[in-house]
């Protein structure tokens, strides 16, 4: 019985070793394929999340800015229209 138990316990650590190894290949083709991705993407004009979200800010802020200066413009317009 013992070395029943004796070679479970070798058929056990050896599967063990085999699946942490399998764990070390995925994490290792993990970080190729991240960078094998990150050198293509590079290769074009993508824009990160963050810069996005940057420029969707500076845009909404223009936007009212031009949206403030319309206004002022047709008031000033308006004005204009008075003494003629």
């Amino acid at each position: 019985m013992t070395n029943s138990n004796q070679a479970l316990d070798d058929i056990a650590e050896k599967i063990a070793a085999g699946i942490q190894m399998l764990g070390g290949v995925k994490q290792g083709a993990e970080a190729q394929v991240r960078s094998i991705v990150e050198s293509a993407l590079s290769q074009f004009d993508v824009v990160t999340d963050e810069r996005m979200q940057v420029q969707e800010a500076m845009l909404g802020k223009a936007r009212q800015e031009l949206e403030s200066l319309e206004a002022r413009v047709a008031e000033l317009e308006a004005r204009l229209k008075q003494y003629k």
